[in-house]
């Protein structure tokens, strides 16, 4: 079990998350919302997780978001030479920084979101009642999570056992397809919205029913497979 959770990572940085009496789920099990989810973060070349100058702990949410950040890290003086990155669960790079963070203060923490989805994120948010400077803004300082609305209970059946699944993801084009789906036999439509990684934690922590139960959200970094 984690010391730390990702509620109160978040609550760390200034992240306006409230504070209700009771969780609609435990915060070990919002926790277990983010273990799939997977980053891309700076290792060292025994594998050991490495701050960088200025940016802290750094968590990329593509390979492409790795490379792009590589590309300027090595333009800087002294950066020069291979830029290596491992996978890691949110949960974990969570757990690290505030670990790290008790015994440097200062220590900053960056999210490095996918830059392919920035785009779609200005475009929901503007939607959702932003300015567009406010829309690219945030797009381009936090990743965001996609989920239809209202959101959409799937049934799977499996060794004869029935479980519904609330599927969200970091990826537009996959949620896209699914309300696109949903859409050709329903009566009223589906919408696709943006939400930050706070107000995820803050449905998830203060709404009571399934959809918070059962919501899973799909990582922007495929999982290692093993090696033959």
């Amino acid at each position: 079990m984690m010391a730390k959770t990702i509620p109160a990572a978040l609550a760390l940085v200034g992240m306006s998350l409230a504070a209700p009496v009771a969780y609609a789920l435990e915060p070990e099990m919002v926790d277990g919302k983010f273990k799939e989810v997977r980053v891309l973060t700076p290792v060292t070349k025994a594998g050991e997780l490495k701050p960088l100058k200025q940016a802290g702990m750094v968590a990329f949410f593509s390979p492409l978001a790795a490379d792009l950040f590589a590309q300027e890290w090595r333009k800087r003086p002294g950066n020069e030479g291979e830029f290596r990155v491992a996978p890691l669960a949110l949960t974990q790079f969570e757990s690290a920084y505030l670990a790290a963070k008790e015994s440097d203060s200062d220590l900053a923490k960056t999210y490095v979101p996918d830059p392919a989805q920035i785009p779609a994120v200005v475009g929901l948010q503007l939607q959702q009642g932003r300015t567009m400077e406010e829309a690219r803004s945030l797009a381009r300082r936090e990743p965001y999570v996609f989920c239809p609305d209202p959101l959409v209970r799937i049934t799977q059946t499996q060794d004869g056992k029935s479980s519904t699944v609330v599927p969200c993801a970091f990826t537009f084009t996959s949620m896209a397809l699914l309300v696109n789906r949903t859409n050709q036999n329903a009566k009223a439509p589906t919408v696709l919205r943006a939400y930050s990684l706070q107000e995820m934690v803050q449905f998830l922590s203060e709404q009571s029913g399934d959809d918070a139960r059962n919501l899973v959200i799909a990582s922007p970094i495929a999982a290692p497979t093993a090696e033959n």
